[in-house]
């Protein structure tokens, strides 16, 4: 029978998880604790750990799916050895939430944002990742809590510029939210080259001038891009002016909105039915369900320059529109109905609603027909009659329904737009060709998805800072991030394509659920590395330990393909 034995003092072994020593990794790469030291004000001996040191762990603190808030970041490493990712055992003791909002208020004094652009900038050289295209859009961070900007010691100017946390709709569809809007710009590989986090009541079209200068400041500097991609809202008469100067002159592609230039868009899609010059341009993607698209491209002079128009007809759409239609037409019965039960004294108000309904929205592509019915009743004196009592007559009037029918020309039309969406671009053809203009305006889903995990509950999605200065000191953390990982999963998938290109005929079964490699993402390192950790033994020695054989080898094969070795991870 076994014995339990009680041994006192015991403590168990701090863990080095092992996705956390490879954020470290690249972290040491961009050299991170020393640039924010370096910029960052602040006096070594009033400060028990450098900000740089607090701003790792920060970092390092979003890469757990512990649901601890960062006002307690201690609790978040709680188990992990920290002295590793300090280099001193002695240091572990300054973690906490004062010395870390203490280091937050530093950083959000020397221009955060700036900081991270310099830091993004370089990751891009260093790992010599492309920048074919640069999407941008926004979405909204929620807060709780209050902070008083008037015990504040600010001058009006500096506080006209502070960052203002307002309630508004957030852009997960909760209404009144204390919010801020973040604003970034990815590239394709999903790696944020810049993030600014604005008051939240920013529009999307401020946002987009915010991008165009950036894209202008750094076109200067030298650094080079491809096409800018945003949402509709980039499309208005003056940013679409801005950037066709010629001396200055940004590739873009957006989505042309409908209230554009006197409805071009309307106008474009009218058009290519009437000349009926579709160009078939088949699926972007594989699978069953995928959508077919055909195209109509057309040159015109858009705000004083040439612009491509892109009408994009999609298979989804058009199917969608088909199936409005039928909805509208069925929401439009009860409608007709009710006007059946109503009861007039004179045919003259009958035919005036009959006219007043014929304009109603719900009406709009559909033709109702209502005849009037007259009603006579005779109505009678109560009590005894004499002989020559006549009846009081009295007149009603009705509205029988009969069939809806809709008028064909106007159907057609409605299909149409509604079939239909029309891309807007400087970009010419020999830049690019339609179908590529497509892949690269379909790539917008990448800034989204770097949004979806800014927003999990581990990087802070609903977060409590006590000042604006440290807001923006996270945001840039959060979005240092985002950029680790995006630098991450970019260096998994170009290892990929030079182990297939080296080995065309062999599958590396570290897919999900073992099944074979196609395109890695951060998240699948994660899960698979999830219970690999190291152990720091004595003498400086630290053993690896892993949940099964399969997990084993399908966490170094993904670390090969990064030309990452376990001994790199700890040294």
């Amino acid at each position: 029978m076994a014995k339990l034995q009680m041994k006192s003092g015991f403590t168990r072994k701090h863990k080095l998880p092992l996705i956390l020593t490879l954020v470290h990794s690249v972290m040491k790469q961009l050299g991170l604790v020393e640039y924010i030291n370096e910029n960052v004000s602040w006096d070594p001996s009033h400060w028990e750990m450098s900000p740089g040191d607090l701003a790792q762990l920060l970092v390092l603190s979003t890469f757990t799916d512990i649901r601890i808030p960062l006002t307690h970041l201690e609790d978040r490493f709680e188990g992990i050895d920290v002295s590793f990712f300090l280099g001193s055992a002695s240091k572990s003791a300054a973690v906490n939430s004062f010395n870390a909002g203490r280091a937050l208020e530093r950083i959000g004094e020397s221009d955060p944002e700036k900081m991270y652009q310099v830091m993004a900038l370089s990751a891009v050289k260093q790992a010599g990742i492309p920048t074919q295209r640069l999407h941008a859009d926004t979405t909204t961070v929620s807060f709780y809590g209050e902070y008083d900007t008037t015990k504040m010691n600010l001058t009006d100017e500096e506080r006209a510029e502070l960052l203002q946390i307002e309630c508004g709709y957030n852009k997960d569809g909760r209404p009144e939210c204390k919010q801020a809007v973040v604003g970034q710009i990815v590239n394709e590989t999903g790696i944020p080259i810049m993030q600014k986090i604005q008051d939240g009541s920013t529009p999307d079209v401020t946002w987009n001038a915010r991008a165009i200068d950036y894209l202008r400041e750094i076109q200067e500097k030298g650094f080079q891009y491809g096409v800018f991609v945003a949402d509709s809202k980039l499309v208005t008469h003056d940013l679409v002016t801005s950037m066709n100067t010629p001396e200055n002159r940004i590739p873009f592609v957006s989505r042309c909105p409908s209230n554009f230039e006197g409805k071009l868009e309307e106008r474009c899609i009218l058009r290519a039915y009437s000349e009926n010059s579709w160009k078939d341009m088949g699926r972007f993607h594989d699978g069953e369900k995928a959508a077919c698209y055909r195209g109509s491209c057309f040159r015109e002079e858009v705000c004083g320059a040439p612009v491509r128009l892109l009408v994009l007809e999609s298979s989804p759409l058009k199917e969608k529109a088909t199936a409005s239609l039928e909805k509208r037409r069925l929401e439009l019965e009860p409608e007709v109905r009710k006007m059946g039960k109503k009861v007039f004294m004179c045919q003259a108000d009958a035919e005036e609603e009959i006219r007043r309904f014929e304009k109603q929205p719900c009406v709009g592509l559909f033709q109702c027909q209502f005849s009037i019915e007259k009603e006579i009743k005779e109505k009678w004196p109560r009590g005894r009659r004499k002989a020559d009592t006549q009846p009081e007559i009295e007149e009603r009037y009705h509205l029988k329904p009969g069939e809806i029918t809709i008028n064909d020309r106007e159907r057609d039309k409605y299909l149409q737009k509604a079939s239909c969406i029309v891309l807007i671009s400087n970009v010419r053809e020999e830049e690019q060709g339609d179908a590529e203009l497509v892949r690269i305006y379909k790539g917008q889903q990448t800034v989204e998805n770097s949004f979806r995990e800014l927003k999990t509950p581990s990087m802070a999605s609903v977060i409590y800072l006590k000042n604006p200065k440290r807001i923006k000191a996270l945001s840039m953390l959060l979005s240092l991030s985002l950029l680790i990982r995006a630098v991450i999963q970019y260096r998994m998938r170009e290892g990929l394509k030079e182990y297939k290109r080296e080995n065309p005929d062999i599958k590396l079964r570290a897919g999900w659920g073992g099944r074979a490699l196609e395109n890695p993402t951060y998240r699948l390192l994660y899960e698979h590395s999830v219970n690999c950790y190291f152990e720091k033994e004595d003498a400086g020695i630290y053993s690896y330990a892993w949940s099964s054989a399969e997990t084993r080898e399908r966490v170094e094969t993904l670390l090969n393909l990064m030309k990452i070795t376990l001994e790199d991870l700890i040294m």
